[in-house]
Parts: structure tokens; C-alpha cells; sequence
């Protein structure tokens, strides 16, 4: 079984929005089997490579990102900020495990 890419990037433009409202938003794109999720904080557990290609980009433009076929964790910590973002509605999942199905489906288990 083929295990799928995991891209991690920095998002620019997210940094540009945060430091000019005064917020706190994710500013790293998780890109994992067809979807997009936004974290402040990745942990790797497995090997990760990082690519700088300033001319063969990322389809979003990205020029530098992280690349593993490894288990990931993301942490979005907006929801303990909540209270300074009325634009989010409602609370966000803070931990969100990406990689294997054993390795997903053992986050609800603890």
C-alpha cells in the first residue's frame, strides 16, 4: 500500500493578514489526500525532506515547503483564542492526527 505525501508551507499572505489585524490564525498549510488544514504547529514522526524550488512551485505559489510520508500531528491553537476572533463560530478541533488509518483512528482512542 502506497503511503500518501503529506506538503507543509508557510503561508505568506496569512502572515501579512495576522501582523496587520492584530491576530493569531494558522499560518502553516497542511496539504494531506486531496485536502487542505491549517495549524500552528506540525510534528513530524517520521522523515521529512525540505524542498526549496523557486521555479517549479507549489500549485498555491509556495516556493519552499516540507514533504514526508510520514504520520503527522497538527495543532491549531485558534480555539484558545477564540475570544479575540469573532469571525470563528464555532470551536475548533486542536489536534488533528494525519498519516496511517492505525495511526488516525489511535487519536480517538485516547
Amino acid at each position: 500500500m502506497r503511503k500518501a505525501k503529506t506538503i507543509v508551507h508557510v503561508n505568506q499572505h496569512m502572515i501579512k493578514y495576522n501582523q496587520k489585524h492584530g491576530a493569531e490564525f494558522p499560518v502553516l498549510t497542511v496539504k494531506h489526500r486531496g485536502k487542505t488544514y491549517y495549524a500552528h504547529e506540525v510534528l513530524y514522526y517520521d522523515y521529512s525532506k525540505t524542498l526549496y524550488q523557486p521555479h517549479k512551485p507549489l500549485s498555491c505559489g509556495a516556493v519552499c515547503w516540507v514533504e514526508t510520508e510520514g504520520n503527522v500531528t497538527l495543532f491549531d491553537w485558534t480555539a484558545v483564542h477564540q475570544e479575540k476572533h469573532p469571525s470563528i463560530k464555532s470551536k475548533r478541533q486542536t489536534v488533528r492526527r494525519l498519516g496511517s488509518k492505525s495511526w488516525t483512528s489511535s487519536a480517538l482512542e485516547a
